[in-house]
């Protein structure tokens, strides 16, 4: 044992866990240019093998504050630069375990308490028609080098629910190829937040899309779902309620009887559940994949998708789940082991104690070009027991409960303001009081009496 603290505790291992450090973050800094911030903390930033050497290098700053007996006055400096590289690991723990950063979106005239995490999870509602609740994992990273786990145990009455990650899709993106014996499908456009969102539902099965359930030609349908069928050799649909459309084949609007099965109008947009939604073909004898499409540089955060397999007594299901940091997208659905679960991959919403009120949001642009030059966020807080007013600008940021919030962007129609949010007060004080003592520590290895400086001013002396 004493070999081994010996070793650990050695300056030969400072130094090579050191080096071993420097190179692991040169390389998260070409990863992250190459691949994305995502891979590069899966890989190195979040990775278990980053977070040992870390705790080694601790073991090590301690140990050899210890073996060189570094508390005595002569050695203070060094003492010092020891104790603040251990003050700064400590602030970065509370940073990686507690700390955690989000986005606001805020129009203006509008008050907002919720945000959504900038990390990605898996989130789960599961339900037996009596009993509901929720779960999420931890922060899910992905890599598009691969090395990708998802390893989740969830126990709900009495049954458990294990959940592994089949495959990862960076940049995905549904492809329908022909084939000679392939499946049915309808492909079904969503408009959300100004976006195209493609869903395709098989013949025999029922989806719930945007809180939208279609059945397609599936047996297991409701009163309240839209049943989709062939009549007559044309495609026919009834919906629950009385449904307005508009064809933009036929240009003219007209509307879905309730409970009535009439030909279905295919490119004609209708809004359900305040989503506009358009049915857009069947096609037939087709396999459906989901493929990684090419990047570009255009788009900074492209949607993935993650596969993963659901096991729940003897039965076995498997769901392909888009979305990613950033994205929100509605739950999917399954039913395994007689409980009925809902998931989602992505951003998770998380609500403030308090709320913002957008009262105005200023857009200034450089003299003759449409170019912005600053933007500010003119917000007031608004709490149980007080309310005041602020400005958010680029250098100008909100603290306030421990959350500070940056002006990190805007709505592309100028009509509100994207704030960045950080929760991490304790994991920031520790580190900047880290960066304090290690400062103080160069300075004092500057004139103190027992260092090289101190003793070569002397020698000079």
């Amino acid at each position: 044992m004493k070999h081994v603290l010996n070793i650990l505790f050695s300056n030969r291992t400072s130094g090579i866990l050191l080096i071993v450090f420097a190179i692991a973050m040169a390389a998260a800094t070409f990863i992250e240019n190459d691949y994305g911030t995502e891979t590069a903390k899966a890989l190195v930033y979040n990775a278990k093998w980053f977070e040992i050497l870390i705790l080694l290098l601790t073991f090590n700053f301690i140990g050899n504050i210890t073996k060189y007996n570094l508390f005595s006055w002569q050695k203070a400096p060094v003492f010092l630069f020891h104790l603040a590289f251990i003050i700064i690991i400590l602030g970065s723990g509370i940073t990686r375990y507690r700390g955690y950063e989000a986005l606001m979106t805020i129009k203006e005239d509008t008050a907002s308490n919720r945000m959504i995490s900038i990390d990605s999870y898996l989130q789960l509602e599961m339900g037996n028609g009596s009993i509901n609740k929720n779960f999420s994992s931890d922060p899910i990273f992905m890599s598009e080098l691969g090395f990708n786990n998802i390893h989740e145990d969830y126990d709900f009455e009495n049954k458990n629910i294990k959940v592994n990650l089949k495959k990862y899709i960076p940049r995905a993106h549904y492809n329908l190829k022909d084939t000679t014996q392939g499946a049915t499908y309808i492909h079904i456009v969503i408009a959300d937040s100004d976006e195209r969102k493609d869903f395709y539902i098989k013949k025999g099965t029922r989806e719930t899309i945007y809180g939208i359930p279609i059945a397609f030609e599936s047996q297991h349908k409701s009163k309240k779902d839209i049943f989709i069928t062939k009549k007559n050799d044309t495609w026919s649909a009834s919906f629950p309620k009385s449904t307005n459309y508009f064809s933009m084949i036929l240009n003219k609007a007209s509307f879905y009887p309730k409970d009535s099965l009439v030909p279905l109008q295919f490119k004609a947009l209708s809004e359900i559940n305040n989503t506009p939604i358009v049915f857009n073909q069947i096609s037939e004898n087709k396999y459906l994949e989901i493929i990684s499409k090419e990047k570009d540089p255009e788009i900074k955060n492209p949607e993935a998708a993650i596969t993963i397999s659901l096991e729940s007594g003897k039965e076995t299901k498997e769901i392909t789940l888009f979305g990613g940091p950033g994205y929100m997208n509605p739950y999917r659905t399954l039913f395994i082991n007689g409980i009925h679960i809902n998931l989602r991959y992505g951003s998770k919403p998380i609500k403030l104690p308090f709320s913002i009120f957008l009262k105005d949001f200023i857009l200034e642009r450089y003299p003759g070009s449409n170019s912005p030059s600053a933007f500010y966020s003119n917000v007031e807080i608004q709490e149980k027991h007080r309310i005041f007013d602020y400005t958010i600008f680029m250098n100008n940021v909100l603290n306030h409960s421990g959350y500070r919030f940056f002006q990190s962007a805007y709505l592309p129609d100028e009509s509100g303001t994207i704030l960045s949010v950080n929760h991490d007060y304790w994991g920031t004080f520790t580190t900047y009081f880290g960066y304090a003592l290690l400062a103080l520590g160069m300075l004092l290895s500057l004139c103190w009496k027992s260092s090289h400086f101190g003793l070569t001013l002397k020698l000079l002396n």
